[in-house]
């Protein structure tokens, strides 16, 4: 496999990730890495996807060069997945091609250049998305196909084991805060969490749970949509004077609790899925997730992934859902954010590559 230069230090990396130097369309102005505008269409749907795929410019354009596809999480999430002024994966995109990878990183369907719709789809849809830009990567003959890996973050940490477990030519799977039990549970954590961090007491912030819990049982019920509607709509109603809701919140709530997305996840359990990888695995949770706990997540991720010996799971202390260095952790906090990925996440995919450098030809030999 190829190795990394010495010319890739830790002090150069740890400042790509601080300081976001990354450039989209073109060369950088220091020449570290040349970006493509590609397209590549998925799967059955047939729908055209657009991104960007970054190479070191140092190295031959003829190498064939290890590669990651790098899948987002919720919401519709550009190239970058950008958010509250923050854009990860062009850190992320900067500091691999310095490690000496090829990054693939793609507007979501709906999103940006991209095209199709996010309507009606679910992660089932979004996983056959990240298995195109894995295939487009594997059809070319500057990527060397047998050493392509997945970084999912989020709802992509759900994304990429559900590419994986199906194919085996996937040489490495990075999940940084991935749901690790099913959407219910981590619903209901994040309005209980939600209402704490707006200042609730916890009585109240458990009865706004119980609250949500009705509705779930209304979204997850098996009557027909029209009558889950009406239901769902009578329900938000009721809720509407209690919370100070306008009529046109009312209206988006039920437009995205009744959502095939909404409906999908909530009863989607990931840890079947992770129980199946046998690829070398890391995950990465944030100690101050107030999003994807480790305290409800850690634990499920370490039963699912004990029989895969090439598995690590690992907590990032001082770091929220982004993994930028937080004092709190909620979502409140995320535009007031220090730019720039924390080190302690540069340090874990640091010490991860090199694992992989050393580790994976014989660990894809023996499968």
């Amino acid at each position: 496999m190829f190795r990394r230069s010495g010319g890739c230090k830790r002090a150069r990396l740890a400042a790509l990730l601080l300081a976001g130097l990354v450039a989209c369309g073109a060369a950088r102005a220091d020449d570290d890495s040349i970006a493509e505008l590609v397209h590549f269409r998925s799967g059955p749907s047939g729908i055209d996807l657009a991104g960007v795929l970054e190479r070191p410019a140092r190295l031959a354009r003829d190498q064939p060069l290890p590669a990651v596809v790098l899948i987002h999480g919720s919401g519709p999430n550009d190239r970058d997945e950008t958010m509250y002024g923050h854009k990860p994966f062009r850190l992320l995109s900067a500091w691999l091609t310095e490690a000496g990878y090829a990054v693939l990183r793609y507007d979501k369907r709906g999103v940006g250049e991209s095209g199709g719709t996010t309507q009606g789809a679910t992660i089932v849809d979004f996983a056959a998305d990240a298995e195109a830009a894995f295939d487009f990567l594997r059809s070319r003959s500057d990527i060397d196909g047998r050493h392509i890996g997945l970084l999912g973050h989020s709802e992509g940490g759900m994304v990429a084991p559900l590419i994986a477990a199906g194919r085996p030519e996937v040489a490495w799977l990075v999940l940084l805060a991935p749901p690790t039990v099913n959407g219910r549970e981590i619903s209901r954590y994040q309005n209980t969490q939600g209402a704490l961090d707006r200042g609730a007491s916890a009585p109240d912030a458990e009865a706004a749970a119980e609250e949500a819990s009705g509705l779930f049982d209304i979204v997850s019920s098996g009557t027909d949509s029209a009558e889950r509607d009406r239901q769902l709509l009578a329900a938000l109603n009721r809720l509407a004077g209690r919370r100070r809701l306008s009529a046109a919140m009312v209206e988006a709530q039920r437009a995205s609790l009744a959502s095939a997305w909404f409906r999908h996840i909530l009863a989607y359990d990931p840890a079947p899925t992770l129980r199946q990888l046998r690829a070398p695995t890391l995950v990465l949770f944030a100690a101050l997730d107030h999003q994807i706990a480790p305290a409800l997540n850690e634990a499920p991720a370490r039963a699912a992934l004990q029989d895969n010996p090439a598995a690590e799971v690992r907590v990032l202390p001082g770091v929220n859902h982004l993994f930028l260095r937080s004092n709190w952790g909620a979502v409140a906090e995320y535009p007031r954010a220090a730019p720039g990925l924390a080190p302690v996440l540069h340090e874990a995919l640091d010490q991860w590559l090199e694992w992989i450098d050393h580790h994976q030809p014989t660990y894809t030999a023996r499968r």
